[in-house]
C-alpha cells in the first residue's frame, strides 16, 4: 500500500555522502523549484555505507546518516528518504527503482547531477530518467557539475584533503566546516588535572579518518559558539595510541558526559608528538590555546 503524500514533491536524487558544494547545488535547485511550484522537497539518499557495499572494500563515509540528516535538513529538505543498503534494494532494476519511488511519493520533478546512476549495476542514467519523466509527464532538472580550480568537486577529493590534513581545502569544497558528531564519554580526566579539561569522543568505525593531528575547531552549545583545540588521534606522551577525539573547549564550563555533541574542524595546527614530560605538554597546550583563542588559525 502506498504511503504517498497528496502534496506533490520534488525529489533530489543522490548518495550525498559528503553533501559538498556540488550536492548542495542539486538540493538548492530542487528547493527553488519546490518553492516556485508549491511542492515539498524530498531528498533521496542511502542509510548505510553504499560505497563499501558496492565495491566490497572498507570504504568509509565522510558523514554518517545521522550527520547527513542534520545537514540536509539545514539545506531545506522537508523529508529525507533513507533507502536501505541491502541486496534486495540494490538489485532493483532501473524501472523498478523509479516505480518504487513513484509509489511512495507524488513526484512532480526529479533533480539530479549529470553523472547520477540508479538501479541494478547502475544501468539507469539521466537519459533513461529523462525518458521516464517525459512519459509520466513529470519535470526533470539536471544540475551541472560544480567546478573549483578547474576540477569537478567530488567526495573522493574531499576525502583526499581530509586524509592529508588539509582541512581548509576540504572545508572549501564542503561549504562548511568538516564535523564529527558523537557521544561524550568519561576518560582519564588527565586534561582536567593539567588545567585543560577536555570532552572525549570515540570515532565511529564507518567514518572516514582525518590525518591524526591537533586542530583548531569550534563547538556550538546552547546557542553559543566556542573555540576549541582538538586532538584527533593518539596520546603518545601517555603511551596511548588509540585514535580518539579529545577537545579542550575554550571558556566553556559544564557537564557534557553522555550528551551528543558536534565538533567542527577549522584548521590543522600541528602534528601529534610525544613530549618529554607533562610540563612540556602543558606548555605546548598553552601555546595552542593562545593561538586558537586569538583566531590565529581562522
Amino acid at each position: 500500500m502506498s504511503d504517498k503524500n497528496l502534496r506533490p514533491t520534488v525529489i533530489a536524487l543522490g548518495y550525498f555522502d559528503s553533501v559538498h558544494k556540488g550536492h548542495q547545488k542539486v538540493i538548492q535547485t530542487a528547493r527553488e523549484y519546490a518553492d516556485k511550484n508549491d511542492c515539498s522537497l524530498t531528498v533521496f539518499t542511502f542509510k548505510g555505507n553504499l560505497k563499501a557495499m558496492l565495491t566490497g572494500t572498507d570504504e568509509k563515509c565522510v558523514f554518517l546518516p545521522k550527520e547527513r540528516e542534520e545537514i540536509l535538513k539545514n539545506l531545506g529538505a522537508d523529508e529525507i528518504f533513507f533507502a536501505p543498503v541491502d541486496r534486495k534494494f540494490l538489485s532493483l532494476s532501473r524501472r523498478s527503482f523509479l516505480r518504487k519511488l513513484n509509489k511512495k511519493f507524488n513526484i512532480a520533478c526529479y533533480v539530479c547531477g549529470t553523472d547520477y546512476k540508479f538501479g541494478k549495476f547502475g544501468k539507469g542514467d539521466i537519459t533513461y530518467l529523462q525518458k521516464w519523466a517525459k512519459k509520466k509527464k513529470k519535470t526533470q532538472l539536471i544540475v551541472d557539475d560544480f567546478i573549483v580550480d578547474g576540477q569537478k568537486v567530488s567526495t573522493t577529493i574531499v576525502k583526499e584533503y581530509l586524509t592529508s590534513g588539509d582541512i581548509k581545502k576540504a572545508n572549501e569544497l564542503l561549504g562548511r566546516p568538516y564535523s564529527v558528531t558523537g557521544t561524550v564519554f568519561r576518560d582519564r580526566t588527565v586534561g582536567t588535572d593539567l588545567g585543560f579539561p577536555t570532552l572525549n569522543m570515540r570515532i565511529d568505525n564507518e567514518k572516514h579518518r582525518l590525518k591524526e593531528g591537533v586542530y583548531a575547531g569550534k563547538f556550538d552549545y546552547d546557542g553559543k559558539e566556542y573555540r576549541a583545540i582538538i586532538n584527533y588521534g593518539g596520546r603518545p606522551t601517555f603511551d596511548l595510541n588509540t585514535c580518539l577525539i579529545e577537545a579542550h573547549v575554550i571558556d566553556f564550563s559544564g557537564d557534557l558526559y553522555g550528551k551528543t555533541v558536534t565538533l567542527k574542524f577549522c584548521s590543522f595546527i600541528r602534528e601529534i608528538k610525544k613530549f618529554n614530560g607533562i610540563e612540556d605538554l602543558t606548555a605546548q597546550l598553552a601555546i595552542d590555546m593562545s593561538g586558537v583563542k586569538e583566531g590565529k588559525y581562522d
